[in-house]
């Protein structure tokens, strides 16, 4: 009997979730906004300063039109406009134009990510009760209250990453289900960063060939006997993560020919210099985040408050590799004590740092354990992979938009998967202790 209740453990948890998102949305939209904080608030629940009141305003007109033209105005779009198309389809399916309605769906994805997450522990041999501990800062952060209570595209790039991460996670078990778990979820994740934020699936493309060219090489390496079987990793995880890296590269990539995303540009606007040991398309992808960087800190957002390590812009590919240590210490403990509390660049961003003190102790608390904590998982190649990709995915965050609102929001699903494996751990060791006593 008690095996069963765990077994649904993970579902009433994230259900829990689900009610907990509607609850809160709603009492920040009809309480705390227009009677506690007149000032941040916009009208119909929505927060000054946020890309909600564009996607509110924007989703009403095409709703209207939806409702006098037809459906034929209706057209799912990625990137900006998502949460545009998102939000219409809602607002015209249910007659209600307000985001109250929204939050049911806001609810339904951080259920989702927040079941991913706990399922992605238990396949590590993780007891389900400490993986719902090890979630907690995913579930309950306040700063995600930023995207649960408004309009927002956060949601689905939180969910296919963690779907990412999950089909990663089934790579050590054995049999052929597994393998086809994680050919569905790879699909649907990248589907859905694909929606929420497409530029994003061309560093996963490159991420996830390079990591399916080392694997088919350390493959080979095993097949002709220079080195052996079980080495590193198993003959058979190892060929399942073949077959997983290669699903993700070419899948990333016809989603990219939809998109028809170029990586190149027509002109210069910013000093580079050529460095010829680069492969020349990584050096013009290089170049475009660096061009963006300076945009973003110059022209589009030159007058943010929350604008950081302004100084660095770089000027050619390797620069890149040098900022990398300090790019991560960014990425993974900003805020630090000296922006907590002082006052942000919107209504948002002031009370962001108001509340964000205690999440990011929790967050330092959880990343310096991992190391001490990884010593004890199985399967150490598929976390170790996890982990890469959230460290490249922080840096890469917080090499394009400089900016401590930006960095909180972009970085949650990584730093909170990273910060999962430590509590969990520790939850389960303090458990053993407690018995011992």
């Amino acid at each position: 009997m008690a095996l069963k209740e765990d077994k649904y453990l993970p579902y009433v948890f994230s259900g829990f979730v689900f009610f907990y998102i509607i609850v809160v949305g709603l009492l920040i939209q009809f309480f705390v906004l227009p009677y506690l904080i007149p000032s941040a608030h916009y009208g119909d629940g929505i927060l000054v300063g946020t890309d909600t009141v564009y996607f509110h305003e924007e989703a009403k007109k095409l709703a209207q039109k939806i409702n006098t033209k037809g459906w034929c105005e209706w057209k799912l779009k990625p990137e900006g406009q998502i949460m545009i198309e998102i939000t219409a389809l809602v607002y015209a399916l249910t007659g209600i134009y307000k985001p109250c309605i929204m939050l049911f769906y806001n609810a339904l994805l951080h259920f989702l990510s927040v079941l991913f997450l706990i399922k992605l522990l238990s396949n590590y041999n993780i007891d389900k009760k400490f993986a719902i501990l090890g979630s907690f800062p995913l579930a309950f952060s306040p700063s995600s209250l930023i995207w649960t209570s408004q309009i927002h595209r956060d949601g689905l790039y939180i969910l296919g990453f963690l779907s990412i991460f999950l089909a990663i996670s089934y790579i050590s078990k054995r049999g052929l289900k597994p393998l086809f778990y994680s050919i569905i979820l790879q699909t649907f994740g990248l589907f859905l960063i694909y929606l929420a934020r497409t530029h994003m699936i061309l560093p996963l493309k490159y991420i996830f060939s390079i990591l399916f060219l080392l694997a088919f090489l350390l493959l080979i390496l095993k097949i002709v006997k220079l080195l052996d079987e079980n080495s590193i990793v198993d003959k058979f995880t190892l060929k399942k993560f073949i077959i997983l890296s290669l699903s993700i590269a070419i899948t990333a990539n016809f989603l990219l020919l939809q998109h028809e995303l170029q990586t190149q540009t027509q002109i210069q606007t910013l000093k580079w210099e050529r460095e010829l040991f680069v492969p020349e398309k990584l050096d013009k992808i290089l170049y475009r985040i660096a061009e963006w960087r300076y945009k973003f800190l110059n022209e589009y957002f030159k007058d943010a408050k929350g604008n950081i390590e302004k100084n660095f812009i770089p000027q050619k590919a390797s620069d890149f590799l040098f900022y990398l240590p300090r790019g991560l210490f960014v990425g993974l403990f900003y805020p630090t004590p000296n922006f907590w509390f002082k006052e942000g660049g919107t209504i948002c961003g002031t009370i962001a740092r108001a509340v964000i003190p205690m999440e990011t102790i929790v967050l330092w608390i959880g990343v310096i354990s991992l190391f001490f904590a990884l010593r004890n998982f199985q399967n150490k190649i598929s976390i170790f992979i996890i982990l890469l990709v959230c460290l490249m995915f922080i840096y890469l965050h917080v090499v394009t938009e400089p900016n401590l609102g930006s960095i909180v929001r972009k970085r949650y699903v990584f730093i909170n998967t990273i910060t999962a494996f430590s509590y969990s751990y520790y939850a389960k060791r303090i458990s053993l202790w407690l018995k011992k006593r």
